[in-house]
């Protein structure tokens, strides 16, 4: 049987949002039948016939933007030539971006392959480029970088993406878009019913777990900190993930700073804790943006502070499973925490909001509506754009 190539930089057991999206997704198609394939990098653990592992690894958020762009690009050239070499075998791929830049490899070599291909947005690249301040999508290399994006767009069978926003946003700037909405959520056999029935924790806590990448501002985060501990110093600070420790002062006696948790023992600490938060930068890119950390909350029973406005922000607010700061300032994030801590009632509420979402957002229940409605007449409906070829 023909394989189903799922490619991606970041597979189990890397503790990184495309993984969580992934995991789910191989399960589900497994028990639909299909014979998925993980193309992912040398970080990724091997197993029989069901990873191809490249002789690269994962691009790091903590190196220069130029080394993560070189290793952006040899784990592009790599996986794309193993779909390349592996054609025959592969009935459909999937790639997922970012990595951008590998996503756009692997997406020339499918093409050349002449396999069809469903390509998976979470982050709007080139945009979130110019965001950054990294690239003017009016210059030349803007211009270019626009130009290969809506080439990838063109020519995929389908496009997934995360949130309506990001869907509606396609949808408007492509020619006959053919667009669905896969939203990430939480592993529900992780995140489990008996999770929350965990005792919390003696102090009213506020956790953050993830990485700290571009689009979160780590002195803001410790802003709060500082207020909070001024005004309530029982009020505590959980931070658990791959963190830049080198500019977290140790002077905060509020705050305890944990590494990474593999997912088990993160739903755990979550579930103890009284409050996640979730703080975007103020970018245009981030308007559309659901982080995939503030599906875990949700999973954990967890209520949310979150910032700043975007459909995040619209989304925690409709459910009311959370509490979205409009004045994204410091001293606005502290005074919140600590309303919310000397209100256990209005924080209660909250809990009993997000309790009640909760079903909706299981990655494996979403996986199976998408894939078991879409994959079904695959043979018809995917292999029917016939501009496969470069």
């Amino acid at each position: 049987m023909k394989s189903l190539a799922i490619v991606s930089a970041e597979y189990k057991p890397l503790l990184a949002a495309g993984a969580a999206r992934i995991i789910p997704w191989v399960n589900v198609l497994v028990s639909l039948g299909f014979n998925p394939i993980v193309y992912s990098s040398q970080s990724v653990v091997k197993e029989k016939n069901l990873v191809k592992r490249s002789f690269f690894k994962t691009p790091s958020n903590r190196k220069s933007l130029f080394y993560r762009l070189c290793q952006e690009i040899l784990l592009g050239f790599d996986l794309g030539l193993r779909i390349l070499f592996n054609r025959s075998d592969i009935k459909l791929c999937i790639i997922t971006s970012p990595p951008f830049f590998m996503a756009c490899l692997c997406v020339m070599f499918a093409r050349l392959a002449r396999v069809p291909y469903i390509f998976d947005v979470r982050d709007r690249y080139p945009r979130v480029l110019e965001d950054l301040g990294l690239c003017c999508l009016s210059s030349l290399l803007g211009r270019l970088l626009q130009s290969i994006e809506l080439w990838v767009y063109t020519g995929a069978s389908e496009i997934t993406t995360v949130t309506k926003g990001l869907q509606l946003e396609l949808k408007n700037n492509l020619p006959k878009p053919n667009i669905s909405l896969l939203s990430n959520g939480y592993d529900e056999r992780i995140f489990t019913e008996d999770i929350l029935k965990k005792n919390k924790v003696s102090n009213f806590t506020v956790i953050y777990h993830g990485r700290l990448g571009r689009f979160y501002d780590l002195h803001h985060y410790l802003s709060v900190m500082r207020l909070v501990e001024k005004a309530d110093s029982s009020i505590r600070f959980l931070m658990i993930g791959d963190l830049p420790k080198e500019q977290i002062s140790d002077k905060f006696g509020n705050l305890t700073v944990l590494p990474p948790h593999n997912l088990h023992d993160l739903a755990l600490q979550l579930a103890s804790c009284h409050l996640g938060l979730c703080l975007l930068k103020d970018l245009p890119a981030m308007k559309n943006a659901f982080p995939a950390k503030a599906y875990d909350y949700i999973g954990a029973g967890l209520p949310m502070l979150v910032g700043s406005n975007g459909e995040f922000a619209n989304e925690v607010e409709r459910m009311g499973c959370g509490v979205s700061i409009n004045n994204f300032s410091a001293d606005e994030i502290a005074k919140t925490i600590i309303e919310l801590k000397n209100n256990p009632k209005r924080l209660s509420i909250l809990r009993d909001q997000t309790l009640l979402h909760r079903p909706a957002f299981g990655r494996h229940k979403l996986a199976r509506e998408y894939f078991s409605s879409h994959l079904v007449n695959f043979d018809n409906r995917c292999l029917r754009n016939p501009s496969i070829g470069i």
